[in-house]
């Protein structure tokens, strides 16, 4: 149990933690290196190992590497008495994490709280506890289990079996360690990936994933005489994580200014506006303003755009009433919904054309986002979805970025030809990443099997299902077939990648008995 000053046990577990808070470890992209790095988790993940009696050396750790499978890191424990020629079970969580609202948030300001008589840990300032549009995230996505891989390897109660801790870089980008590393490098078949964030679920199956970009040709034209320029922005909306909280009603910060903006130009704007005014609007630019991720839904983004000056008081009244009326289609979700314009006086950036003006925002209101379809078998599953993630508008290229998500193979590439379409009519390249394959469940799973029976004992209300998010296991099957053997579990952790991102507290050590439970299970010892 915890110590006075602790917030959860095991002890092991909480030290882990909260010394992996303090280090920089945004996921890494291959694209910009020098926005994230896990090197400081990975410089502590190699120092603890090398700290434990009996671990085997040399421990698999490249310091200078920068190709992602060769910065994974593999720690074995060799098994002894009865377990001395026991096949290595491998546990694996990975060492990056999204930083939200930015990369700059080290060392997390962590903090416990209670809500509705639970314990509850959080990172930011105390005053996000009762705001989720607050805060910063809190990385036990997964330093949770980083952490608990680490205990795991030290624990007395479990140094006969023989143990493989994996810890992968780059889960929050590409998934680029657990698809890139050598094949040779894992031992263990029976495979528990410690990413999950339910403590009463057990997941076995997840959706495969790829990243798509928009891009065309905009033009632009000089400021005419009497516009003035204006920002407006929407924030305080939740966002969340693109996969499991895909279907929870929230709402797009991009899709709810691109929906604003085409609703207050004249152009654009429905025939029966419901008397609001309609402008002669020139977008300059526009972006989400926090960090953008493409596996997280934009809480906040902004535009600037020019107007005739004489109409500046009448596009504020319009405005307002636009989002209040966008406001309250999102209620009760997005009740911290705000919104801002400012004045910007003379900008010398010039606007984009009216065609070009038009053209962008009706490609982003067709650019779909949300729930695609639900699994027929379970209806409460989502199988296919889209996140319209980032945009940004250069001198003469726009550039829209997001991510899908699916299960079935067939319906993700209905909606890739629903993007190719929207594209094509709005002359748009659209190009995808190669992404990440769905984990196919296996109902037939002997360690699914366990981990049911241990579940059944502690929660006899558990689930077992897949998730519509994307997990390294995935990968990892794709590598070796049918030859591992895959489960995924965690503690609870709500809202992950954005700043209302929390921890139950009380879950790490359920979660640390389950995982000691299944071991003994499979190793036959009660």
């Amino acid at each position: 149990m915890p110590n006075d000053g602790d917030y959860f046990g095991p002890e092991e577990v909480f030290e882990h933690f909260m010394n992996i808070t303090t280090l920089k470890h945004p996921s890494r992209d291959e694209a910009h290196p020098e926005d994230g790095n896990e090197d400081e988790v990975r410089r502590y993940v190699a120092s603890c190992a090398n700290s434990i009696d009996n671990i085997e050396k040399p421990i698999f750790y490249d310091e200078g590497a920068t190709d992602a499978g060769k910065r994974v890191i593999v720690v074995r424990r060799k098994g002894s008495g009865d377990f001395s020629q026991a096949p290595y079970v491998t546990l694996q969580a990975h060492m990056d994490m999204v930083c939200f609202p930015k990369n700059d948030i080290f060392p997390l300001k962590v903090f416990e709280y209670d809500l509705k008589g639970d314990k509850w840990i959080k990172a930011g300032d105390p005053d996000s506890v009762n705001d989720p549009t607050k805060g910063t995230t809190l990385g036990a996505d997964d330093g949770i289990g980083v952490a608990t891989a680490l205990a795991l390897l030290k624990d007395e109660k479990l140094k006969e079996y023989p143990l493989e801790c994996f810890f992968t870089v780059q889960e929050e980008n590409d998934m680029g360690g657990a698809e890139h590393f050598d094949k040779s490098l894992l031992l263990g078949r029976k495979y528990i990936n410690l990413d999950a964030e339910n403590v009463t679920t057990i997941f076995y199956g997840c959706a495969g994933g790829s990243d798509f970009s928009f891009s065309g040709n905009v033009e632009r034209d000089e400021m005419e005489t009497g516009f003035t320029v204006l920002r407006v922005s929407i924030s305080g909306l939740r966002g969340g994580h693109s996969g499991v909280d895909i279907n929870k009603g929230r709402l797009n910060a991009i899709k709810g200014i691109a929906e604003v903006l085409i609703n207050l130009n004249e152009r654009t704007a429905c025939r029966d506006n419901g008397g609001i005014s309609s402008f002669d609007l020139r977008l300059i630019s526009m972006q989400r303003d926090e960090q953008a991720k493409m596996n997280s839904i934009p809480s906040s983004a902004s535009a600037v755009v020019a107007i005739p000056r004489n109409m500046k008081e009448s596009f504020e009244n319009a405005l307002a009433t636009q989002c209040e009326a966008i406001k309250s289609l999102y209620q009760p979700e997005e009740d911290k919904f705000s919104w801002q314009v400012c004045w910007q006086g003379e900008v010398q950036a010039k606007p984009l054309s009216r065609a070009s003006t038009d053209a962008l925002l009706c490609l982003l209101c067709r650019i779909p986002h949300g729930v695609f379809r639900m699994i027929p078998e379970n209806v409460k599953l989502v199988e296919t979805s889209s996140n319209l993630a980032s945009i940004e508008i250069g001198n003469d290229i726009a550039v829209i970025r997001g991510s899908n998500r699916s299960s079935n193979d067939s319906h993700m590439t209905a909606l890739k030809n629903i993007l190719d379409n929207i594209g094509a009519c709005f002359n748009y390249a659209v190009k995808y990443t190669d992404g990440y394959p769905a984990w196919q469940p296996n109902e037939n799973s002997p360690l699914l099997a366990i981990a049911k029976e241990v579940y059944q004992g502690k929660y006899p209300q558990y689930d077992a299902t897949v998730i519509h998010a994307g997990l390294e296991c995935s990968q990892v099957v794709a590598k070796y077939g049918s030859d591992i053997d895959c489960i995924s579990i965690g503690p609870t952790i709500v809202n992950p990648h954005s700043g209302g991102e929390r921890l139950k507290a009380v879950t790490v050590q359920q979660f640390y008995d389950a995982v000691t439970q299944i071991l003994h299970s499979i190793f036959g010892k009660k």
